[in-house]
């Protein structure tokens, strides 16, 4: 009997259904409007197909397909894999690649870190200057109908090389259109001192009343004397062309805010301050300002979300509330927070986020935004029994106990010295160190790492106590209290929570080190 031959299985290369798969999604994303936190989920959604993510986005750019490059290049970007630079300036450089594209592809280079500058641009594309020239008009026509997205020209434009970003100005300039007004007039309010000049200058090339009102509007509020006679110029260069002034109506007008979200201050001294207005431009849709506050630094970030619901804000929220003690404030404590910050950056002449720029822009249409550092009131205590109560400052040894204080430990490479000089086989126990032997790293760990930045822990236990107070947890704010009362004593290490501090500092290096981190090795990791 004749055997029979199995039949071969055939196979099915599934990687092409999963590559159709990613291109059916990509193209499903094409010419609809998202929120960043829709898109992002939906970025997410992509990679969750697997390894040929990016190598399927690749190849859709290969194809020159000018409509879908926007959401290609989303993608490479949130893919934040710098294996991608290489094969992009090979694309680049490829002459069936349109200029339309080659510009989308620009844009995530630059993300990567690669500076357009030193490109050979002219080389590189048919028409740079055309292109160029396109691309500003078309973001003014955008700027035009959603005012927010000037929030990710200035995210962008802070990435700029500083002589990338005066000739970007320049260029919106010599446009002479006057969309590019309240752009304009944004840049022109920055720190950014030589920037800023750029803009007013940009803006005595538009010979239209709105520019002349923006100018008359900052030479009130410019406080460098150079700048302002630049303003001063300007205002008489367009006057001599006969321009006469025209108040423009606002872009946008804010509401009162629908929440507003504070957190508690962290380790390093910074804590998160959440703004939620309604969209004036979109039904349903909220727009938040989302400050990173420091108390020795001031306002060290700035992010926007101009379009986000209700759900998504609160899921945000959310997740916030799962890293850090938070509580609702009002719009009075928010100001007060923002000028006590922006009195830090004046003070220690730290620059401040672009986008923040945006913010005050509109904010000032309703509130005093001028430098001024807040001082907390605790009238209703009794600060001098405070003081005097032992109980409170010795309960300050166990503030690290609680949330809020769980991650003030001292995290510089310093301390892995004292962590490896005190560690024994067993690890690092504090009770078994002699009195002698303890006192002498408490003294030495104080002098070299705490006293220094004495001045920032005392401001971060007063917004701290200021904060417990707010949230209603007044036993604990007398704890904070005291420990703030007593950081004068000498020698600063009796301080029971100062003793903590050294403690939970050397804890945490040990552990770190046990781990395979050391902050001596690699800093960076660490950041």
């Amino acid at each position: 009997m004749q055997k029979r031959t199995p039949k071969k299985a055939s196979k099915v290369d599934y990687r092409l259904l999963y590559k159709r798969k990613i291109v059916d999604f990509l193209e499903s994303l094409k010419d609809k409007e998202y929120t960043v936190w829709q898109m992002n989920e939906s970025m997410k959604k992509l990679f969750s197909m697997g390894e040929q993510v990016v190598q399927v986005c690749l190849a859709k750019l290969r194809e020159n397909d000018e409509v879908l490059a926007p959401v290609v290049c989303y993608a490479l970007e949130f893919a934040d894999n710098y294996d991608v630079v290489a094969p992009l300036m090979d694309i680049l450089i490829m002459p069936d690649i349109s200029d339309k594209v080659k510009a989308r592809i620009l844009t995530v280079l630059s993300h990567y870190g690669v500076d357009a500058g030193e490109l050979p641009l002219n080389m590189i594309m048919k028409d740079f200057d055309r292109v160029a020239s396109e691309s500003l008009t078309e973001m003014l026509e955008d700027i035009d109908k959603d005012y927010f997205l000037i929030l990710y020209i200035l995210d962008d434009m802070e990435e700029f090389p500083p002589d990338m970003k005066l000739s970007y100005v320049k260029d919106i300039g010599d446009l002479k259109d006057e969309r590019a007004v309240k752009l304009l007039e944004i840049i022109a309010s920055m720190d950014d001192i030589p920037l800023a000049q750029e803009a007013i200058k940009a803006l005595g090339k538009i010979k239209s009343g709105k520019s002349l009102f923006a100018l008359s509007r900052l030479a009130n509020l410019i406080n460098d004397d150079c700048t302002r006679r630049i303003v001063e110029k300007e205002i008489q260069r367009l006057k001599f062309s006969g321009v006469q002034m025209e108040i423009p109506p606002s872009p946008v007008k804010l509401t009162n805010p629908v929440k507003i979200i504070v957190s508690s201050i962290d380790g390093l001294g910074s804590r998160a301050l959440w703004i939620a207005w309604k969209n004036p431009l979109k039904t349903r849709k909220l727009t938040s300002m989302n400050l990173l506050l420091n108390a020795d630094t001031g306002i060290k970030d700035c992010w926007g979300v101009p379009q986000i619901s209700t759900r998504e804000f609160n899921s945000s929220i959310k997740d916030l509330s799962k890293t850090t003690l938070i509580a609702e404030c009002n719009m009075e404590y928010a100001i007060t927070l923002i000028r006590d910050a922006l009195h830090l950056n004046q003070e220690k002449g730290i620059e401040i986020p672009y986008q923040f720029f945006f913010w005050k822009h509109l904010l000032e249409q309703n509130y005093n935004l001028k430098p001024k550092v807040y001082k907390p009131s605790f009238e209703k205590y009794d600060m001098e029994e405070i003081l005097n109560n032992q109980e409170y400052f010795k309960k300050s040894f166990d503030l690290f106990n609680y949330r809020l204080f769980d991650d003030w430990f001292i995290a510089e490479p310093r301390v892995y010295d004292y962590a490896d000089e005190n560690r024994s086989r067993k690890g690092y126990i504090i009770k078994k160190m002699t009195q002698q032997r303890a006192e002498k790293l408490f003294s030495k760990f104080t002098q070299e790492l705490i006293e220094p930045q004495i001045h920032v822990i005392k401001r971060m236990m007063e917004l701290s106590a200021d904060f417990l107070d707010r949230a209603g947890q007044k036993e604990l704010a007398k704890v904070a209290l005291s420990a703030l009362l007593h950081m004068n004593i000498r020698p600063l290490y009796y301080h029971p929570f100062i003793q903590r501090m050294i403690i939970e500092s050397i804890r945490v290096a040990l552990n770190n080190m046990k781990n395979g981190f050391d902050m001596r090795v690699n800093p960076d990791a660490f950041e």
